[in-house]
């Protein structure tokens, strides 16, 4: 890939988005939320007095991984709310310096690259979620973003590597799974890569293993987690159960929906396995992108924070498509809007637009990244011919016995 050089202009906009990324983010630090009061605080507290064996207990319903972040923190002779809005304020910029390297090696235009790391640091979800509400969805971001970027450039195991790191912080990085299933279909990727998903896990939770919490409560978490929150359908996420009512039936549809999306997510993935396609880099980026608004679209008990993932990756398809530049605008303006609906704290904490609206705008969105994805899919010119997928398994015998009966060509 060709290098290049900086020029005034480039250091000038780096340097002012730089700074008004960290503006932003310095203003807001010292905001306490409701999260920070009722978890990361007391955790944090509890691993000054406890140390290390704090993960024994059964406190924490987080990913062990996270909680050594959170033991860290516990340790530094500064404010704890500080180190830990710090360390995630910082995963922002990296992850913004990821995505321009993304944009650059897909596009190849050095104005997009600087415009996607600007983009990053102004993008509302982004900045709201770790120097305002305290969270840490950027750090399972980021593993996806690097993931991305070794799939760009043919290096799968490496790749899955990073998708495994994200699994070991966050269970919303399945989202975009069925996608990977897809580039298993379509040989970018090996039956073999997954095991870094469980590998990694694994990995992760021995410290805590080692602590004294039970093997068996550790391999649940995730679990766990999904046991909690069932009090409505929707937790102020813009989804199908903001249309048809997120309290009616609510048992039945928790476990129908769960069922629900399995089976539209199979429909789905065999759908796109019934031929070969050709694995550009953009065709990646839609069918992760179709996945991250399908899969929290129809589960049940989705958060307001769970169209990050579809917010970085609508920024990555538009400075790839510019015909789809209003796609990461309305995509994070429903994010923010359900953001804000939580964190204002005000009345019925409703959003200033109706839910129901939202849902039907995204699955709007939907639709139409689904639409690219199908058009792209049903050109001849982007389908790989049965006899070359045959090709690949045949003996060199039989390639020979198929270039003689006209099937296999070059």
């Amino acid at each position: 890939m060709k290098k290049y050089q900086l020029d005034w202009a480039d250091i000038v906009y780096v340097a002012a988005m730089t700074v008004i990324g960290l503006a932003i983010r310095g203003i807001l630090r010292v905001v306490t939320t409701m999260d920070w009061e009722m978890y990361w605080g007391p955790w944090i507290s509890d691993l000054k007095e406890m140390g290390f064996s704090y993960l024994a207990t059964d406190r924490y319903d987080y990913a062990p991984a996270f909680v050594y972040i959170l033991w860290v923190i516990s340790k530094l002779p500064i404010n704890p709310m500080t180190g830990y809005k710090a360390i995630h304020i910082g995963l922002d910029f990296v992850a913004a310096a990821v995505m321009g390297k993304l944009v650059m090696e897909t596009t190849g235009s050095k104005a997009k690259s600087y415009c996607a790391y600007g983009l990053m640091l102004i993008v509302p979800t982004i900045w709201a979620d770790s120097a305002l509400w305290a969270q840490c969805d950027i750090i399972f971001m980021l593993f996806i973003l690097l993931c991305f970027y070794y799939l760009f450039r043919e290096m799968p195991n490496r790749a899955m590597f990073f998708y495994g790191l994200a699994f070991a912080f966050k269970l919303q990085s399945l989202f975009i799974f069925p996608f990977f299933v897809i580039l298993w279909v379509n040989k970018k990727i090996k039956i073999q890569h997954f095991l870094w998903l469980p590998g990694l896990y694994f990995l992760s939770i021995i410290p805590a293993w080692i602590a004294g919490r039970p093997l068996i409560d550790l391999i649940n978490i995730y679990m766990a987690q999904g046991a909690q929150d069932v009090w409505s359908l929707s937790i102020k996420w813009a989804n199908i159960y903001q249309i048809i009512g997120n309290q009616y039936f609510l048992l039945e549809y928790a476990t129908a929906g769960t069922w629900l999306i399995l089976g539209i997510l199979m429909c789905v993935m065999f759908a796109m396995a019934q031929k070969r396609y050709r694995i550009t880099n953009e065709f990646i980026v839609q069918m992760a992108l179709f996945f991250a608004i399908l899969t929290p679209y129809f589960l049940p008990h989705m958060h307001e924070r769970y169209g990050c993932l579809a917010d970085i990756l609508a920024v990555l398809y538009a400075m790839m498509n510019r015909k789809r530049f209003y796609i990461p605008l309305v995509q994070i303006l429903i994010s923010f809007n359900c953001y804000m609906a939580y964190l204002s704290h005000l009345g019925s904490n409703e959003p200033s637009i109706y839910y129901g609206v939202w849902a039907l705008i995204e699955l709007g969105l939907l639709v139409i990244v689904g639409l690219d994805m199908w058009n792209y899919m049903k050109n001849p010119e982007n389908q790989i011919p049965m006899e070359a997928v045959l090709s690949e398994k045949a003996s060199p015998e039989q390639r020979d016995g198929m270039r003689g009966r006209g099937q296999l060509h070059g």
